[in-house]
């Protein structure tokens, strides 16, 4: 029996399905009057930006921004599974330089919200906007190249947080006026001086990793959220005394197998009465608030709709966007 996706569950799970991007828009922000715009969002913040991400030649033009400078690293663009955008190469033109700082600095990070800085407003409304993350190899001179890359081996320590939990963002009769939104990004004592290559993520599905037992969402790397979108910078250390890697997990850089295909339980084509578990379940899963859904691959041998993880490919899949919402033949 192929388990295909049903009329009713298709709905459920396209009207789930947004269209979603974001993108580090400036790494070192400089804002005065952060406080007192927090405080009344009637406020505009003063973002003054001191280093940006890679090469960011649209600067100042969000729609070529959006289009042209934003990577989803689940997308169709990226059929070499790289960690940045092709144009995201190390170089800084006139005036958007690499960010400068010292051992210990806090970095305070920007990033477009764009209708997601709200859990009752946002898009879609009444859903998780997911968590931001910055990725590091623990030494200067080393370069994240691929997705593969970005795992928890790679993960900046206790660098993640909530999409929205740091927001200037004004209500105005149930609409967001999204001014802002910020991650600090506490830079430990013991770097080395010379350029560092890291990316910021927002992890915006849920994918099918576990987290492990005594999981603290405070310290430890979440394994059920799956990065979506990715931008590249550098941060170049300066007066630093230390030598050597901060930390060094070359070796642990692969990805490992998603739990959830080789011990998690789901149910075939969304039905309660064909529940399986591990490999005897289809191949795409789709997270569900109480375990997940497994479904067959379409007549094109993909699976039926975005959002999935892809056991046989052991990928998470990108959420189906707007454009993408009609039921599945």
């Amino acid at each position: 029996m192929k388990f295909q996706i049903t009329s009713l569950f298709a709905a459920a799970l396209m009207a789930g399905s947004a269209a979603a991007h974001s993108w580090l828009e400036c790494v070192d922000t400089d804002v005065p009057n952060h406080d007192a715009a927090q405080a009344n969002p009637n406020i505009d913040p003063i973002n003054n930006c001191k280093g940006y991400p890679r090469n960011k030649i649209y600067q100042d033009n969000w729609i070529n921004e959006s289009s042209w400078y934003v990577w989803d690293l689940n997308g169709p663009e990226n059929t070499d599974s790289r960690a940045c955008r092709p144009l995201q190469t190390n170089l800084y033109p006139s005036k958007v330089p690499m960010t400068v700082a010292q051992p210990g600095a806090a970095i305070r990070m920007r990033f477009w919200g764009n209708g997601h800085s709200r859990w009752d407003i946002g898009s879609p409304n009444h859903r998780d906007p997911g968590l931001v993350r910055v990725y590091w190899a623990g030494k200067k001179e080393v370069e994240l190249t691929y997705k593969s890359d970005l795992t928890q081996a790679n993960w900046f320590p206790r660098a993640q947080g909530n999409f929205s939990a740091d927001t200037v963002n004004l209500i105005t009769d149930g609409h967001m006026n999204e001014k802002a939104n910020y991650y600090t990004l506490q830079l430990p004592t013991n770097m080395e001086n010379g350029r560092h290559m890291m990316v910021w993520t927002w992890a915006w599905n849920l994918g099918m990793g576990v987290n492990p037992a005594g999981f603290n969402p405070a310290t430890d790397y979440n394994n059920e959220w799956a990065d979506s979108y990715s931008t590249c910078f550098d941060i170049e250390i300066t007066g630093s005394t230390y030598t050597g890697a901060t930390f060094d997990n070359s070796n642990q850089r692969v990805a490992a197998p998603s739990t959830a295909c080789t011990t998690g339980t789901g149910l075939k084509g969304g039905m309660a009465q064909y529940p399986c578990t591990g490999a005897e379940c289809p191949p795409c899963w789709y997270k569900t608030a109480t375990g997940a859904n497994c479904f067959e691959y379409d007549a094109s041998g993909k699976c039926p709709f975005g959002g999935a993880y892809d056991c046989k490919l052991n990928k998470q899949l990108r959420r189906a966007m707007k454009h993408e919402r009609a039921p599945f033949a």
